[in-house]
């Protein structure tokens, strides 16, 4: 059979509180640094503090003032970094590539980090249809099925469409979510040579 290579990118359609909660994670990222930065020094000012000749040193005095410090150091530390690392979270874009009956899809985080989620070939797909259909609401509603959303936007765009695609994949059945034009589906239909689109699908 000849091989086929097809390829969507969707991304977020409104970047505006996209960009304000990357730019807020940023900001209070920044603080949580400059406070472990703090912490660090108040800490380090502590273990400085000179003592008085002939003094007794009470050493377990000193620890029990020096554990809220190192305390606030690891938090803030922690939770600067924990910020930085999910403000790229919110630019999430998707991948659709269908190469010669597989269907691999990616997500990717700021354009930066992509992961594979799944690697969809042939013999693992049982349904087509469109996202609010009837057959659509029965499989989401069957236990053993689960949904799984893979486009960062609520409205898809004006030349596409939300479609569902039901598969058997390495972590049980799914209902996959995609945001895509018809293109794909018909690429897939093609390769697999199966009649895979729920029975109403052409009624719209």
């Amino acid at each position: 059979m000849q091989e086929v290579f097809y390829e969507e990118s969707v991304s977020v359609h409104n970047e505006k509180p996209v960009r304000f909660r990357y730019k807020l994670f940023t900001v209070f990222g920044v603080i949580f640094f400059l406070s472990a930065a703090l912490a660090l020094i108040l800490l380090w000012g502590l273990m400085l503090t000179p003592v008085e000749e002939g003094a007794e040193i009470d050493l377990k005095s000193i620890l029990l003032n020096m554990v809220p410090y190192l305390v606030m150091f690891v938090l803030m530390l922690a939770g600067g970094i924990f910020l930085f690392v999910k403000r790229h979270s919110f630019y999430v874009s998707y991948d659709y590539t269908f190469v010669s009956g597989e269907l691999r899809i990616s997500k990717v985080l700021h354009g930066r980090k992509r992961k594979l989620l799944y690697r969809i070939s042939d013999e693992k797909y049982v349904k087509i249809g469109r996202v609010g259909s009837e057959s659509y609401k029965k499989l989401k509603s069957s236990p053993d099925i689960k949904e799984d959303i893979l486009t960062p936007n609520e409205e898809a765009a004006e030349d596409k469409e939300f479609y569902y695609i039901q598969a058997t994949t390495s972590v049980g059945k799914k209902l996959l979510i995609l945001e895509c034009r018809q293109e794909l589906l018909a690429n897939i239909l093609h390769y697999t040579r199966r009649n895979l689109l729920e029975s109403e699908f052409n009624r719209k």
